[in-house]
């Protein structure tokens, strides 16, 4: 990094680099996003972009990680709101998957298992599998003595994330269609108001690591 670059010009450079770095995902796809393009726009060398990032992939991880942290502070101000409740996490969550800045409306199942592999052992892509996401609602919105499922509300989130992913596959509007049952789905899983939700420890399936 060069001597010139103070630690406010650091972050500032870094979080430019990370704003372009969507700009070109959304607009070109995960495949075609080269470090030599958004560095031009950046106005930086590339040896310059590499004292922030070691590869192409840590870069679109650490994209995906500082997306994540700005969904847990939306959720951090909807618990501050006040009670949550399922109509409140049903309106984050359809927030939350219908965002343009969603990472599996911009890559494939191949590019999702290639950049997890560059990601720390605890981290997530998105507000699905075994996430804190879905476990904060969890434990502040479900009621005490609802029959939850936690394990089939992170399912049905995966579930989501993969349609998405594959989305080539699908008519567009009926996709978004069954985006929005499964988030209603997954809600009433968390508050234990869909009939014939099994309670914790009945033999729902715990989601798989890919």
């Amino acid at each position: 990094m060069p001597a010139i670059f103070n630690e406010k010009t650091k972050w500032a450079l870094r979080a430019r680099l990370l704003e372009i770095g969507w700009e070109h995902l959304l607009r070109k796809g995960f495949r075609a996003l080269r470090i030599e393009d958004i560095t031009q726009e950046a106005g930086i060398g590339k040896g310059t972009f590499y004292g922030f990032f070691v590869s192409k992939d840590e870069f679109v991880a650490e994209m995906v990680a500082e997306n994540r942290r700005a969904l847990a502070a939306g959720l951090d101000e909807l618990r501050s709101g006040g009670e949550l409740d399922a109509e409140r996490v049903r309106g984050w969550m359809r927030s939350v998957w219908h965002s343009e800045r969603l990472l599996f409306r911009c890559i494939g199942v191949e590019d999702y298992r290639r950049i997890r592999r560059a990601l720390p052992a605890d981290a997530q892509l998105g507000p699905e599998v075994g996430s804190g996401l879905v476990g904060g609602i969890l434990g502040d919105a479900a009621p005490r003595d609802a029959a939850s499922d936690p394990a089939l509300a992170m399912t049905l989130q995966r579930i989501i994330a993969m349609a998405l992913m594959s989305r080539d596959d699908f008519d567009p509007d009926a996709l978004e269609r069954a985006v929005d049952v499964l988030i209603d789905v997954t809600v009433d899983v968390l508050f234990g108001t869909r009939p014939g939700t099994p309670g914790p420890g009945t033999g729902a399936a715990t989601p798989r690591q890919t």
